[in-house]
């Protein structure tokens, strides 16, 4: 794993961050708005601490909390005892970001519950979960449902909109959604069989039914399992990531590309004049045409359309050299009875400027760093020495808050 040091903190003043969107935000006509955001490894620690510099990056990067909807993903569900035996609170990590973001918890609800991941992940010999990514670590860490201690990648949402009904599902068995599933042609890293009874979700599937002046609004909140292998050539997770896609692809149209023997009424209805919005990290890039995740959401782009056209890139490489590995992971999707009247993806540009791999000509940079500059280092590819240049305090910022960039749509219901 390459080795990324940052030299600059972050400049304690507000930066500017101007969303790339399609338009302006005309948001006097906007009937509701949603932000969305997958901050990475979000857990209560960093939550509870005010100098924790992601969470202060972080409340730089959101423009301003005129949203109606909130979404989240990789945030701590707090156990107690998890990770460790100093924690003692349930389930009030989401309470407690949204007074970090300056928001009135009591008036906004929420839909919040403990992911699968983690579950079966192991405690040390002192009895608490490990914290920090390491081999050790690894050894410890939920084979199936990946995190290093329960609930580590929870999915949340917010809204001061009216609900109507709520709905989590997370225990649903992955042979029960689709019984021809050949769980036995995948094997975990160090070689064991998934489990008969495997949850098809990692983490879970939040929907609410939220009601605006007399339109109802299904809101399906997810945050799929990386249609990536991370070296096992075993791995169950392109598959898995594709069957979560034809869930909700079934969930919200009727169909899939098989026949499924659920029973959709024990879900909160979508009636055909509902309006639906789905959002969080699909983690499948529409792109990639070898990538069955992308498949399945190219199939349903053609009933829900994109927030934006040509969105680009939502995710990003956390380190600061030059090109970093990027893909379209986060969306928003739009039914057709709803018009995005702005949309965007706030994703700063870089604005570097290479300063070489000699230490000694970049301290005149550093002691005379200009206003609106950050100075980072990176590993270079074929030398493996430091080197350097300065980005934006913008780009900076986003990329300490998040290996994601966040999105945003206002709508308006269409007559």
């Amino acid at each position: 794993m390459r080795l990324y040091l940052i030299i600059c903190l972050i400049c304690t003043s507000c930066a500017k961050f101007l969303p790339t969107s399609d338009k302006d935000h005309p948001t006097k006509d906007a009937d509701f708005s949603l932000f969305h955001y997958n901050i990475k490894e979000l857990n209560s620690k960093k939550i509870r601490d005010e100098n924790d510099p992601q969470l202060r990056a972080v409340k730089k990067i959101i423009p301003h909390l005129d949203f109606d909807i909130f979404s989240f993903n990789e945030i701590q569900y707090d156990l107690p005892g998890v990770p460790t035996v100093a924690n003692t609170s349930q389930g009030e990590n989401l309470t407690f970001l949204a007074k970090r973001l300056g928001l009135t918890p009591a008036n906004w609800s929420q839909i919040f519950a403990p992911a699968n991941t983690g579950t079966r992940a192991k405690r040390n010999n002192l009895g608490e979960y490990y914290v920090e990514d390491s081999i050790e670590a690894r050894k410890h860490a939920d084979p199936f449902n990946y995190g290093l201690f329960p609930a580590q990648y929870s999915t949340a949402g917010l809204t001061r909109l009216k609900v109507l009904e709520k709905s989590i599902i997370h225990q649903l068995k992955w042979r029960s959604f689709n019984p021809k599933i050949k769980l036995a042609a995948f094997k975990t890293e160090d070689a064991k069989p998934l489990p008969e009874d495997i949850a098809l979700f990692d983490k879970n599937f939040n929907h609410l039914k939220v009601q605006i002046n007399d339109k109802i609004v299904h809101l399906i909140f997810l945050h799929t399992v990386p249609s990536y292998h991370f070296g096992n050539k075993f791995s169950p997770n392109y598959v898995r990531n594709a069957d979560q896609l034809k869930f909700l692809e079934w969930y919200t149209t009727g169909k899939t590309d098989f026949l499924v023997n659920l029973d959709r009424s024990q879900w909160p209805t979508i009636q055909q004049d509902d309006a639906v919005v789905i959002v969080g990290d699909l983690n499948a890039d529409i792109n990639q045409k070898d990538n069955p995740g992308g498949t399945v959401l190219r199939r349903l782009i053609e009933t829900y359309s994109l927030w934006m056209k040509n969105p680009g890139p939502t995710n990003e490489s956390s380190h600061f050299g030059p090109k970093p590995f990027s893909l379209l992971l986060d969306y928003i999707l739009v039914s057709p009875n709803l018009e995005v009247i702005s949309g965007g993806v706030i994703r700063p540009d870089a604005a570097a400027i290479e300063l070489g791999c000699d230490e000694s000509k970049v301290v005149a940079v550093r002691q005379n760093l200009r206003a609106g500059r950050s100075l980072v280092s990176y590993r270079d590819q074929t030398s493996k020495k430091p080197c350097y240049r300065t980005v934006s305090e913008e780009y900076f910022t986003a990329k300490t808050a998040s290996d994601h960039f966040p999105i945003f749509a206002y709508f308006k219901f269409k007559e």
